[in-house]
């Protein structure tokens, strides 16, 4: 007995171009980022933790993520006699394989550098302080091994997993926990090809 089921209604896998416009560009993408897993910031708090960033260049770049519909104002609050402007990111910029297929090779390095730069930036800042090593049980390794093709795309399934994995733990924390009483953490994840390297002689 063979049963049918209706077939499913194939769902679009756009690419927001305002999305990949934002993370195109490396100081608009740290910015995306610190609203997007650290929550809503006003501009004089985000401007602290650019680089070589200045107030006036990042209420620009707000400005521009707001026009590209990334973020939104969330509040205003009265402070020192002025109104300080809160903002909060309108979308998590995760792309899967399929969608990062669509966008335009110039555009992929750019958004990739901006992902490590900010990596980088958070690493040499957690080493500085000590903080790195200060829980005992904290997770670095690195694993060299040799692939065919299903075994790429197996470990592309089993890190996609634990994304999804980590991303639920945090969303439980916020439930449970008020968010000063949560401890800001770094999950990276990485998976990629080794480029050769000529033995010298």
């Amino acid at each position: 007995m063979t049963a049918e089921f209706p077939k499913a209604q194939p769902v679009p896998d756009l690419v927001d171009p305002g999305l990949i416009k934002a993370l195109a560009h490396p100081t608009r993408g740290h910015i995306l980022s610190i609203l997007t897993f650290d929550g809503p910031s006003s501009p004089s708090k985000i401007s602290k933790r650019l680089d070589g960033v200045g107030l006036k260049l990042t209420c620009h770049h707000i400005k521009v993520l707001q026009d590209l519909g990334c973020v939104e104002l969330a509040e205003t609050v009265p402070h020192g006699g002025r109104t300080e402007r809160i903002y909060r990111a309108t979308k998590r910029f995760h792309i899967g394989a399929a969608k990062w297929a669509k966008v335009e090779e110039l555009s992929r390095q750019p958004i990739t550098v901006g992902i490590l730069r900010m990596i980088s930036e958070e690493l040499n800042s957690s080493l500085a302080t000590g903080k790195f090593d200060e829980r005992l049980d904290n997770h670095l390794s690195r694993i060299p091994i040799g692939v065919d093709d299903q075994g790429w795309n197996e470990i592309v399934l089993i890190l996609l997993r634990t994304m999804e994995e980590v991303i639920g733990v945090g969303e439980r924390c916020a439930e449970r926990v008020a968010e000063d009483q949560l401890t800001q953490i770094r999950v990276v994840i990485m998976q990629f090809l080794r480029a050769e390297i000529e033995d010298d002689a």
